[in-house]
């Protein structure tokens, strides 16, 4: 067995050049979100099918894309042919994989974080340690895994990418686009730091350059998670027809849990009508999601149970609560068992009637929302925008000042809330500050192109004419 190495200098147990180099081809297409990672990573397995560190590779990737048929057999191959490697870090990344395998996601994440703090340019296990800082909210873990990374491998993009965006999921939004930006001008075909700099102009409410930053994304390739975010932007700003586009695509579909949470926020916060039918039809794509149970996310159980509700399908909804609720405590489960539990309780009762239950469930999560895991602070923004229409439909007008006011601190364009204070200030009588409100939601949004036929564009604007 002849022992080479990796375009980072890492040991890898392979004789074949040819394994070598579509092993590197798949971890760098996997990296960059580009298409053609699995097909490379068999490729490699097929040169040299004792090359144990390309079936573990492949199995994240499939794990990770869903196909789970994919993970399995890849996985059985690199236990199979877990002898032939003569690397330490090997064998853990084989270790790591039979956690995996066998349901138990904390090992495997567990080992992968060790790997990526003694082999800081290990680029899959850094990945995957840092995607499981966001899956447990740790963004300080993430930023000290990337900076422990970027000191070992200075000016890599990888690394710089992923310490940008755990900067601004941090709260550092400047110090998170200049970083991220840095990246992209080094590697412009790369989605993933795209996506970081996309990121990073919505969450201050830039949303011209979110689009025009998705929208490269998407002339390059058309990765799923980025149509998503095409699609949130636009529901944000009212574009009902585009978000129902992207939602609707079929080459590439968007995941379950994505199109759940778009027809979630165009039903609850753009009040379009939604045919009964789509919810049946979202349920029963999560029965055969859930076929593979123990493989999905905490974000992926979350959404579908959600679906379940809102097709009536009430002992299937609670039973993702109950699921939650078994998740380990505290960080390692991101939380989930207790305030991601309850949230999707006050979900529940929402869709059940009860707005009133839903505020009081939803409170606790809500408040910690950036401690939570799961998804991005920008993914967990639409538990925000609910929980600020509730209290608007409850007319609990001191808490929307103060939910709205929060916002617009991190981002001024966020045309929800100004519309949620010109309503507070109209309900307690402020004509003066109401007016101010709705000057404000009308200036923002021509900035950011909000839809003209938006009814709080329109509000506004009626407010304003008649006070003229």
């Amino acid at each position: 067995m002849t022992h080479d190495a990796d375009l980072k200098g890492l040991a890898v147990s392979t004789a074949s050049a040819d394994a070598l180099a579509a092993y590197e081809r798949g971890v760098d297409l996997f990296l960059r979100w580009r298409s053609g990672a699995l097909e490379a990573l068999d490729t490699a397995g097929q040169h040299d099918p004792s090359f144990a560190l390309a079936h573990c590779t492949r199995a994240y990737v499939a794990w990770r894309m869903g196909r789970f048929d994919v993970a399995t057999a890849a996985a059985q191959q690199a236990l199979a042919r877990g002898s032939a490697a003569h690397d330490e870090r090997e064998h853990a990344h084989v270790k790591a994989v039979g956690a995996l395998q066998r349901g138990d996601a904390i090992a495997a994440h567990d080992g992968l974080r060790q790997l990526a703090a003694r082999y800081p340019t290990d680029r899959i296990a850094v990945r995957l340690a840092g995607l499981n800082c966001i899956t447990q909210g740790d963004y300080r873990g993430g930023i000290d895994i990337a900076r422990r990374s970027l000191e070992a491998d200075p000016g890599e993009p990888q690394y710089q990418t992923m310490l940008g965006f755990f900067l601004e999921q941090s709260g550092y939004n400047d110090e998170g686009l200049e970083m991220s930006s840095r990246s992209l001008a080094q590697d412009p075909t790369n989605l993933y730091t795209y996506h970081a700099v996309g990121h990073a102009y919505q969450a201050r409410g830039d949303y011209g350059r979110a689009l025009e930053t998705f929208e490269r994304a998407a002339s390059l390739e058309r990765y799923p998670h980025v149509l998503w975010h095409l699609a949130e932007a636009h529901a944000l700003l009212g574009h009902v027809r585009m978000t129902r586009e992207y939602w609707g695509s079929v080459t590439p579909a968007l995941p379950l849990y994505e199109r759940i949470e778009l027809q979630w926020r165009l039903e609850m916060l753009r009040h379009a009508p939604t045919d009964p039918a789509i919810w049946q039809d979202l349920a029963r794509q999560a029965d055969r999601v859930l076929e593979h149970a123990d493989f999905q996310t905490v974000w992926m159980h979350h959404w579908v149970g959600l679906a379940f509700a809102r097709a009536g399908q009430w002992d299937k909804a609670r039973r993702q609560v109950e699921w939650l609720r078994r998740l380990p405590e505290g960080r390692p489960g991101g939380y989930w068992s207790s305030l991601g539990a309850s949230l999707l309780e006050g979900e529940l009762a929402l869709i059940d009637g009860d707005p009133a239950k839903a505020v009081q469930l939803m409170a606790p999560a809500v408040e910690q929302i950036h401690t939570m895991g799961g998804g991005s602070r920008e993914q967990k923004d639409i538990f925000r925008d609910v929980f600020l229409e509730l209290h608007r439909r409850l007319g609990h007008v001191e808490q929307v000042i103060e939910l709205a006011q929060q916002r617009l601190l991190a981002n001024p364009h966020h045309v929800q809330s100004l519309a949620a204070l010109a309503w507070a200030y109209e309900r307690r009588g402020d004509a003066a500050l109401q007016r101010q409100a709705c000057r404000q939601l009308v200036l923002r949004a021509e900035e950011v192109d909000l839809a003209p036929d938006a009814p709080e564009l329109l509000a506004a604007r009626h407010t304003l004419q008649v006070a003229a």
